[in-house]
Parts: structure tokens; C-alpha cells; sequence
């Protein structure tokens, strides 16, 4: 069996990678805290004590940083941005599924990942980061 090469992310691309991610948790924009449900509708969840109970959510990043991301990404040529959209924000699909459909080679994906990412950061860096 196959498995996928995990191409770790440059020391120079973490903080890129980092907000990719706010980024995508940002664009995703579906987050509700919900309960399960069972069919009969009488599913209790167990208790939980208080302090994980009422546990903040992941502040997401402010909107005007997200559009200089989405800015950025929109200047990384097609096929590294639908890479670094179907890895970074979450989806029905997961990034290795949506590979598969697109019938790339998991080496091909991650330097896919890692060339799109340094993309973005270049053009980012230039236009949107304040030093």
C-alpha cells in the first residue's frame, strides 16, 4: 500500500502556512456548536465538566486581514490555488480525496502545496504585510 509523501513545510513557509489556515477556519464560515441528535431525538449527551463546557471558540482572523489573503491567493496561478483551497480550507472532501478525483500523484500535490504556498507568500509579503 501507498502512502502519501508528508513534505514538511519549510521553516521559511510556517508563517505563511499558519495564516493559510486562520484563513481557511475564516472561509469556511460554517461554524455552529451543535450537539449530536439521534433519530428518535432523545440522544443526551453525557455531562461535561464546566470548565470544558463553555471553552471559547478559535478566534478567527479579522475580515480585512482575510481579504489581503484571499488577495494574495488570487494572484497564485489556478492549479497551485486549487491546491492550497482544497488542502488550507475545509471542505465536504478532504484534500486527499479531492487528489484522488483530480487523479494527481501525492508527490506532485505537495510540491504543488509548497511551491503555491511560496507563491503567496512572495505576493503577499510585498502587498499586504506591514513591517
Amino acid at each position: 500500500m501507498r502512502r502519501d509523501i508528508n513534505l514538511a513545510t519549510p521553516v521559511d513557509l510556517r508563517q505563511a502556512e499558519g495564516l493559510l489556515e486562520k484563513y481557511g477556519h475564516w472561509a469556511q464560515d460554517r461554524y455552529k456548536k451543535q450537539r449530536c441528535a439521534s433519530a428518535e431525538g432523545g440522544y443526551v449527551p453525557p455531562p461535561l465538566p464546566m470548565a470544558e463546557r463553555d471553552l471559547p471558540m478559535e478566534p478567527f482572523i479579522p475580515d480585512w486581514s482575510a481579504v489581503g489573503v484571499q488577495r494574495a491567493l488570487n494572484q497564485v496561478p489556478l492549479q497551485y490555488r486549487r491546491v492550497l483551497q482544497a488542502y488550507y480550507i475545509p471542505q465536504r472532501l478532504p484534500h486527499h480525496a479531492i487528489r484522488r478525483q483530480h487523479k494527481i500523484s501525492p508527490r506532485i500535490w505537495e510540491e504543488s502545496r509548497i511551491l503555491g504556498i511560496r507563491m503567496f507568500w512572495n505576493v503577499y509579503r510585498l502587498h499586504h504585510l506591514t513591517t
